[in-house]
């Protein structure tokens, strides 16, 4: 029972750091109209700066956290540059989402090449854990669980009450028109970017004590893109409860085997996808509704 209690808190962990790479995704499709395939590949970019500012460079909490919030910044500004203004007004949309392939590669290779090449470990943000009796609960989790929380409460705010939200939509939707209205649409864009890969970034770093810091994090990617569907495109809660049951359902297979989890997690992408294609939050669209 301790046991089975042990791997439910580790998937619902695991489950809601890739909701947070989910919400990444739903952000940047509603706000820059960009599906990004680089998200796991900046989620290992988390977890190698926390190893590189905490562990190779031995700096205090605190001053990791600045200099890694500085850090993605940046990134998140020349990955807008590079891969969405060159591109903004093709008319091979499929371009875009190939420049995001690449430049994930290319972040990858970075964090391989100028930090390390090794599976390092890094010290949690909140060290120490619960214990009730055989129960131990890190308190690492119950910080990705605020974590996450306030990212959902923070991004419906954005998109349902606050303006600038509805500015990033209608730039999204319609740049040209945006544009003629004078939405500054190619700020509100690298706004995106940042706060995207901000957010994915923490994902990584919160992650990286639990799974050690390695590139195959970026494999992260596959699982949120599960959970995203899961829960059905462009929906909050559909990314929150879409990442914790992939979550669970990693954790539980390995009581089955632990070679073929992801065939087991994407099994039941395919079969949520037979049932209910929209997913379980997602809306039917228009034919269903009328």
């Amino acid at each position: 029972m301790i046991l089975f209690l042990q791997q439910t808190m580790t998937g619902i962990c695991v489950g809601l750091a890739y909701a947070m790479v989910a919400m990444g995704l739903i952000l940047l499709l509603r706000a820059a109209g960009v599906m990004n395939f680089a998200q796991g590949n900046l989620m290992a970019l988390g977890a190698f700066l926390a190893y590189l500012f905490m562990g190779k460079l031995q700096l205090n909490m605190g001053l990791s956290i600045i200099l890694a919030v500085l850090v993605l910044i940046v990134v998140g500004i020349i990955f807008c540059s590079v891969c969405f203004f060159p591109f903004k007004r093709t008319k091979w949309p499929q371009a875009m989402l190939i420049c995001t392939i690449g430049a994930g590669t290319v972040i990858s290779e970075c964090c391989l090449h100028f930090i390390t090449t090794e599976t390092k470990s890094v010290d949690p943000i909140i060290p120490g854990s619960l214990q009730l009796g055989s129960f131990i609960i890190p308190y690492q989790y119950f910080f990705i669980f605020g974590i996450t929380a306030l990212m959902m409460i923070g991004l419906w705010l954005l998109f349902d009450k606050a303006y600038c939200g509805r500015i990033m939509t209608a730039a999204a939707q319609n740049k040209y028109a945006a544009d003629l209205l004078g939405i500054p649409t190619n700020l509100t864009t690298m706004l995106t970017f940042c706060i995207v890969v901000l957010m994915v970034g923490a994902a990584g770093w919160l992650l990286a004590p639990v799974y050690r810091v390695s590139n195959s994090l970026s494999i992260f990617q596959a699982r949120a893109f599960a959970a995203l569907v899961i829960g059905g495109f462009g929906s909050l809660p559909g990314a929150i409860a879409g990442g914790v049951i992939v979550g669970l359902i990693e954790s539980y297979s390995t009581y089955v085997t632990t070679t073929y989890k992801d065939v087991i997690v994407f099994g039941a992408l395919l079969l949520v996808l037979a049932v209910r294609p929209q997913g379980l939050f997602g809306s039917k669209g228009k034919k269903d509704k009328a």
